[in-house]
């Protein structure tokens, strides 16, 4: 089943994601695209591609981005793995370890993404956001090893954002870790993987988060 009607007219930390239901024939408009973002195969993975956007705002706030830069943000965190509409179920919900060909396949979602947004001029920067997000700085992540600042600023910050969510949430092959874990993790990959500037960013968010809720 496929959930998303009860969030069409969505926001995410009070940033406007406009969307609405896919037209017959999809052309790749990115409102159509963020709609598809919205329509997943479970409600974990729109918890979890919420979570994210929620996230990548936050950041983008710390990193004192505007108003338009945080739209982006809200857009490429929910939409980072629309690619996964292309994966078998039957993998993604697995509860054990992939095997090789079935992590082969996992890896393509980011082009798989790609090839859902069409190469739209109009969503650029949330198509870099979707094809990067798995790069990582020292070059040993995919789809095609990118380095450092190579990487777009949307894509490192998704990438801080999925992260550690992922680290936070249960997985069919795993439980959850604490936040402080997922914190320790962070800033162990921080030193050659993710953007150091985006992990001090989320963790300054999450700690003004916590602040607010004592």
């Amino acid at each position: 089943m496929l959930f998303g009607n009860e969030a069409r007219q969505a926001s995410w930390e009070g940033v406007p994601v406009v969307a609405r239901s896919p037209a017959p024939h999809f052309e790749g408009w990115l409102d159509e695209v963020v709609a598809l973002g919205l329509l997943v195969k479970d409600r974990e993975a729109l918890g979890h591609n919420r979570r994210v956007a929620q996230l990548c705002v936050r950041i983008g706030r710390e990193l004192a981005m505007t108003a338009a830069e945080l739209r982006v943000l809200a857009r490429s965190g929910l939409l980072h793995d629309v690619g996964k509409l292309g994966v078998p179920d039957a993998i993604l919900g697995k509860g054990s370890s992939l095997d090789e060909s079935e992590w082969t396949l996992v890896k393509t979602h980011p082009e798989m993404g790609l090839s859902i947004f069409g190469g739209g001029a109009q969503a650029k920067r949330e198509v870099g956001a979707v094809l990067y997000h798995h790069e990582r700085l020292d070059g040993s992540g995919y789809p095609y090893g990118l380095v450092g600042e190579a990487i777009p600023i949307e894509a490192r910050i998704v990438a801080v954002a999925d992260t550690y969510d992922a680290l936070t949430s249960d997985r069919p092959y795993r439980k959850a870790c604490s936040p402080w874990a997922a914190r320790r993790v962070l800033l162990e990959e921080a030193v050659e993987r993710l953007d150091p500037r985006v992990v001090g960013a989320l963790l300054r968010a999450l700690d003004s988060a916590t602040l607010r809720a004592v």
